[in-house]
């Protein structure tokens, strides 16, 4: 950019000030679009970003080293996406003022340097024109109440507190005491996060905004030690998902025994019957890591039941359409007549066919939204005698390393979540609570893959 923004910085300019300066120099005349991309301003300016899983800090901005080099911003990836598009604005204020030191963002940070990049950040994704614009639209006798600032918080992809606090501080249209502790209980009571839920409110849009803007960065090639990891981790989960319980050790066991016997490892045998498919989930994934970056169709579906049961006593059945009609227990659906299973899954490689066509020109949200919803649609056609679980979210992975996405698994603490999120989707047809379990899960994944070893 042309303006030198660390020299207004250093000259006495505020934090708001240069955010607004920024604002008018980035969308050079151009309507300002809510919610802003912090993510994308970042690799506008050609900033690489990453999320990591940072136990001390909330961001980390590394600047170029030379005119070859390229600044880095690391974000926490354990932190809301509201907290993550906050710390982008953050470190994005480091990178205009501060671009001659390297900065670690500690949580909770007092500094005078710390306290200009908030400023700057808050004034970036909610600027005071447009944040009494839409109080107005809200207010009622001169004040909002919660029920509005939910509504602005949302508008800006802001926290709830953060938007308190200012209409509190900036616009004092927060009705009664505004001292920062009953603010706090104020917030606390209300529970913006429950009414979200409650009204059907999710952050896919900042999702969406976070997944196109982080391009190559973004981008994973597993190598062995990824796809062994990978392997280790999603038969821990997976079939605890399944309830089947064994413990991180027996897993990695597992996959490192198949690794070297494969089908005569001792976890093939029928006295293993207790495990015998998660044996037969590492051969799945095999197959998925080693198809991946050829043309998908519905029939590698079929391949992976067939290896998820290669391994079983009678391995015939893999890969076999049901053959009577089923319940899926804690569904809210009933799956299809079995005679219509090989029309269902016909029509569905043909929607396969279509993303495998433009699968390199969609946009990255939308890419992964459509392998969503076409996860969704398998686990409702329910096509396989068993295994229907474990072989809709291995090809739902396929289809996201087909694009070099992470693919992912559900921990513990997670597969209410999706299990919940599926059914929304079948009683609604609203996928964004799915959305958003997927998008955490890829961000997560992509952490623990992309390590330094790759």
């Amino acid at each position: 950019m042309a303006i030198d923004f660390e020299e207004l910085a250093t000259g006495g300019m505020s934090a708001d000030q240069l955010a607004n300066v920024f604002l008018r120099e980035y969308y050079s005349g151009k309507e300002i679009s809510y919610p802003i991309n912090p993510f994308q301003m970042l690799t506008d300016l050609k900033i690489a970003f990453l999320l990591r899983p940072f136990k001390k800090y909330e961001g980390i901005y590394i600047p170029a080293e030379d005119e070859e080099d390229f600044p880095i911003v690391g974000i926490n990836l354990l932190r809301p996406i509201v907290r993550q598009r906050f710390t982008a604005a953050h470190e994005l204020c480091h990178h205009l003022k501060d671009v001659h030191s390297g900065f670690m963002c500690a949580t909770n940070a007092k500094s005078e340097i710390e306290k200009y990049a908030e400023n700057f950040a808050s004034e970036l994704l909610m600027p005071t024109a447009e944040l009494k614009k839409q109080v107005q639209k809200y207010a009622k006798d001169g004040y909002i109440d919660l029920d509005g600032v939910l509504l602005i918080a949302d508008y800006f992809g802001v926290s709830f507190q953060s938007c308190l606090y200012k209409i509190a501080y900036r616009l004092h249209m927060i009705q009664g005491d505004t001292d920062a502790e009953t603010l706090q209980k104020l917030a606390r009571k209300y529970k913006p996060a429950v009414k979200r839920k409650e009204q059907g409110k999710y952050d896919t849009v900042l999702y969406e905004q976070l997944f196109d803007a982080i391009g190559d960065n973004f981008k994973l090639k597993p190598t062995e030690y990824a796809c062994q990891k990978f392997k280790t981790e999603y038969v821990f989960h997976d079939s605890r998902l399944e309830g089947i319980d064994i413990d991180m050790e027996t897993a990695a066991a597992i996959v490192m025994d198949l690794r070297f016997h494969k089908q005569d490892s001792p976890y093939c045998r029928e006295e293993n019957q207790n495990i015998i498919e998660v044996a037969g989930l590492t051969f799945a994934y095999d197959y998925a890591f080693s198809e991946a970056e050829s043309e998908i169709s519905i029939y590698d579906a079929k391949h992976l039941n067939e290896q998820l049961f290669s391994t079983a006593p009678c391995p015939e059945y893999g890969g076999r359409y049901r053959e009577s009609n089923t319940l899926v227990l804690g569904a809210k659906f009933e799956t299809i007549d079995y005679r219509k299973i090989p029309e269902e899954m016909y029509f569905l490689d043909k929607e396969i066919k279509i993303l495998m066509d433009e699968y390199e020109e969609l946009p990255l949200s939308k890419y992964v939204e459509r392998v969503i919803q076409i996860h969704h649609r398998m686990t409702v056609i329910h096509a396989f005698r068993d295994g229907n679980g474990r072989t809709t979210r291995a090809f739902a992975n396929m289809l996201l390393m087909k694009r070099n996405v992470s693919p992912v698994f559900f921990r513990d603490k997670e597969k209410d979540e999706y299990k919940e999120a599926l059914k929304v989707a079948d009683l609604s047809g609203q996928y964004d609570m799915l959305y958003e379990r997927f998008f955490k899960s890829i961000l997560s994944s992509f952490a623990a893959l992309s390590d330094f070893r790759m």
